[in-house]
């Protein structure tokens, strides 16, 4: 039970840390790079930007709207379709899942039973 909950544990923390925490890291990081590297090194940028925060703000301003209409275009007309169709064709569990529906379809009941059992933790006598 403890094992359990330490790994349940574990993958709250993995699922923190790369969906949120590093991602914000990484941003940042970015951005400090970005402004080192381009604005300090071109005088007419650094007339501009005169300070690492407006630059951030203005990155952030622009980058932020801009990832989200990608990212909109790519769930709706680009590659997110195709990569979960891939996905669930390699899932086990959504494969097992399909076989069952079409046996059930076909009036195979007992066929569909048997493929789902072993995602059923029931007590076998």
């Amino acid at each position: 039970m403890k094992l359990r909950r330490l790994l349940r544990y574990f993958t709250y923390f993995r699922r923190a840390h790369s969906v949120y925490l590093a991602f914000l890291i990484s941003l940042g990081n970015f951005v400090v790079i970005q402004y080192r590297l381009l604005i300090s090194y071109i005088p007419m940028l650094s007339a501009v930007f005169t300070s690492l925060g407006l630059f951030a703000l203005c990155f952030i301003a622009i980058y932020v709207p801009l990832a989200i209409v990608l990212g909109w275009i790519d769930y709706r007309k680009l590659s997110v379709s195709v990569d979960l169709t891939l996905a669930a064709r390699h899932n086990p569990y959504s494969v097992d899942i399909a076989k069952a529906l079409y046996l059930l379809a076909s009036g195979e009941n007992e066929k569909a039973k048997k493929i789902l059992e072993k995602w059923i933790d029931v007590p076998r006598s």
